[in-house]
């Protein structure tokens, strides 16, 4: 099997089932997404439909992304924790229509899935700050491209790794009539942009936390090569910021205390974006405003 019939085979979306996603995102009022609980599942397919293979070629803080395991899938099955696993889901009849699906229930277990942003939780930051235009020099899977478009805000999306470009031309090609919004993408490392040719009022971006994840086109870097890279381009996208402007960066607690605390002080407000009781883990969005 190649990597679109194995990403099919784990999760196939449809045209159809993306367009009543985007009707429903589109027709959703503030109240709603207010209300939204934190496992919905909302808009995941549609940019799965663009983003999936993406994502399982994304490296985890284990090392590995789905195909090099799927790959090397004898040498797992010898671990204890994996035949454990599988024999679970052979107990509990799991994914008895697809040994894909049942590997990928065990990778996502023991080695953690990749996730994209949310377009709901993008959505609700737009709505609470209004911008005109808006600058995502981390762009990754779409979450926050596609918020834009829903609310026809302007978006400037800027990502390293040219292998997600089909994937936006076609998000764009998709719904090139269902929106208003001027939107402008490079795919380029955002620490070589110049941030001056552009007008933005928001910076709304979620950085690479350091090796935890390793996209594609991504190099693993040492923690003082990703410091010197914070300190540039965190720097430089608030030079450039407009004001009144508004400045969100969704980063783990460790980046946010060594790098963006120094620079620019402590956050004006912290919002909550996710949580896990089991572990106490809290990440947030840090905001600064620009006046």
């Amino acid at each position: 099997m190649d990597k679109r019939e194995i990403a099919d085979e784990i999760k196939k979306v449809t045209k159809d089932k993306i367009l009543v996603e985007w009707n429903k995102l589109k027709n959703i009022t503030i109240e709603e997404l207010d209300n939204i609980n934190g496992r919905s599942r909302l808009g995941c397919d549609l940019l799965d439909y663009f983003f999936f293979i993406n994502r399982l070629e994304t490296i985890g803080n284990k090392g590995i992304n789905f195909f090099d395991f799927l790959n090397d899938i004898e040498k797992y099955k010898e671990k204890k924790y994996i035949q454990n696993l599988l024999n679970y889901c052979i107990k509990n009849n799991r994914y008895n229509n697809s040994v894909i699906k049942r590997y990928y229930y065990c990778y996502g277990l023991c080695f953690g899935r990749i996730n994209g942003f949310k377009i709901t939780n993008a959505m609700n930051i737009y709505h609470r700050f209004n911008p005109h235009t808006i600058l995502d020099p981390f762009c990754g899977f779409g979450g926050r491209l596609v918020a834009a478009l829903l609310l026809n805000i302007n978006y400037i999306g800027i990502d390293i790794n040219t292998e997600l470009e089909d994937g936006y031309n076609n998000l764009l090609s998709d719904f090139s009539d269902k929106h208003n919004s001027d939107v402008k993408l490079i795919f380029k490392d955002s620490n070589l942009v110049d941030y001056s040719e552009y007008n933005y009022d928001m910076v709304f971006t979620s950085p690479p936390y350091e090796n935890i994840e390793v996209y594609q086109k991504n190099k693993v870097l040492s923690l003082e090569e990703w410091n010197l890279f914070y300190n540039s381009v965190f720097r430089k996208i608030w030079d450039n910021l407009s004001s009144p402007g508004t400045y969100m960066i969704n980063i783990n607690a460790n980046i946010y205390n060594k790098i963006l605390v120094k620079m620019f002080g402590e956050c004006h407000e912290k919002i909550l974006l996710k949580k896990s009781n089991r572990n106490n883990y809290h990440e947030y969005i840090y905001m600064w405003k620009k006046v």
